[in-house]
């Protein structure tokens, strides 16, 4: 199982109310998602998609357990941040900067404009991180 499959089978099973409505607005977004992606598979030469709405009640449950992930991951994030006590250190910023600059083939005056001198912006992709790492250590 890959982390990517690991960490949705974590947050599916982890144990926190999602509102049925959010699932619900999760849901139309990728339905909506889909139904473009078919579309312009369409109008490029790609695959044939004739029924679309047919695809998607076919696909119906894939679809539901997509929206459920994306309503449920924010709150499973949110809640282990809060009972983790993630802390983010400055040099775990600036490691993170050092990253993104060499994938993006960028600098880091460049990313200091964009994320700020302390680049705190990037704070939460680093907590999220490493709580999915964590996440992941338990199973």
């Amino acid at each position: 199982m890959t982390n990517e499959n690991a960490w949705r089978t974590y947050v599916l099973d982890y144990d926190i109310k999602v509102d049925e409505e959010r699932v619900e607005q999760e849901l139309s977004l990728v339905r909506a998602d889909m139904k473009h992606r078919m579309m312009y598979a369409h109008m490029s030469g790609g695959e044939m998609h004739p029924f679309p709405e047919m695809e998607l009640a076919q696909q119906e449950d894939e679809l539901r357990e997509a929206a459920l992930f994306e309503a449920k991951e924010p709150l499973v994030l949110k809640d282990l941040a809060t009972k983790l006590q993630v802390a983010v250190t400055p040099e775990e910023l600036q490691a993170e900067a050092e990253a993104l600059a060499e994938r993006e083939g960028s600098s880091l005056e460049m990313l200091r404009k964009f994320f700020g001198d302390d680049f705190s912006l990037l704070e939460r992709d680093v907590r999220d991180r490493k709580i999915r790492e964590w996440a992941l250590s338990q199973q």
